[in-house]
């Protein structure tokens, strides 16, 4: 079966620093471990975020806000009206209507666009329909592309696409299959659109969290066992908030990344820097 994940509600974990709690220590909540002032460095800037009722896509969403963005949310959970400071768009984001819609919002010309869309369809490989890759690559990948070359037609001067993707562009895990290629996608997506949107000031990056504490995962890493497992992959000994995903989305799209064209950047807690046979008993 295909599923499209419920808009997850950017929870604390109990184990993030903040709360008095050693690293891994259950706590009564915490905060990410640098707290994020407000700057005014892409005032005026008009930004679309598409999946903006998730957790990732909500926390970017406000902090693009807290930057000055002019911010267009789009998500098909009705749970985007709630977020503050915002222009919130509902429906679904492989709709052509929509996506017009979506752009038409915007107070200004469209110069950033953060995707953080996701579709799974868990099940073992040699079981999976044909209709599953394609829901799945559909709303993970293709809008990805759909929405760029639209933000590409309407911005009038630089501009930047943010792409979430995952560490499971690089691994593998069982009954993942089509999420994976989907965000492996991405990554192919993101150079093919700075070698060719680049010439017109367009940027494309993609930024790749490894395990992020949302309420979509909350039954892994609220259970102390599971967390510790998962933990146990990190070396940074703790979980990823929301905030700290959106922080580095909010570089990305803005000048100060003004340079940075066409990458993978991982956000991972040095996971992928972790070699296997490390966690072998």
């Amino acid at each position: 079966m295909t599923t499209r994940p419920p808009a997850e509600t950017a929870h604390r974990p109990p184990d993030t620093p903040g709360d008095g709690n050693a690293p891994g220590a259950p706590g009564p909540g915490g905060t990410p471990p640098h707290p994020r002032a407000s700057s005014a460095e892409l005032a005026g800037v008009s930004a679309v975020v598409l999946g903006a009722a998730g957790g990732i896509g909500s926390a970017c969403a406000v902090r693009l806000a807290a930057c000055g963005a002019q911010v267009v949310a789009v998500d098909r959970d009705t749970a985007v009206r709630d977020l503050p400071g915002v222009a919130a768009v509902v429906g679904d984001a492989t709709d052509p209507s929509l996506l017009a819609r979506a752009y038409d919002t915007c107070a200004a010309r469209p110069a950033v666009l953060v995707h953080a869309l996701l579709a799974e369809a868990r099940a073992p490989l040699s079981e999976l329909a044909p209709q599953q890759w394609r829901e799945v690559l559909d709303l993970g990948l293709v809008s990805a592309w759909q929405w760029g070359a639209e933000l590409v037609r309407r911005c009038a001067g630089p501009a930047s696409i943010v792409l979430i993707g995952s560490v499971h562009a690089h691994g593998a895990a069982p009954g993942m299959a089509p999420y994976a290629v989907a965000k492996a996608g991405l990554t192919a997506l993101a150079r093919a659109a700075a070698t060719e949107w680049g010439p017109a000031g367009v940027r494309c990056n993609v930024l790749e969290p490894g395990f992020v504490a949302v309420d979509r995962n909350a039954h892994r890493w609220r259970d102390p066992a599971e967390r510790r497992r998962v933990l146990a992959a990190y070396p940074l000994g703790r979980l990823c908030v929301p905030e700290e995903i959106a922080e580095v989305a909010a570089f990305l799209a803005g000048p100060r990344s003004s340079y940075v064209n066409g990458v993978a950047v991982p956000v991972d807690g040095g996971a992928l820097a972790v070699l296997p046979e490390t966690n072998i008993p």
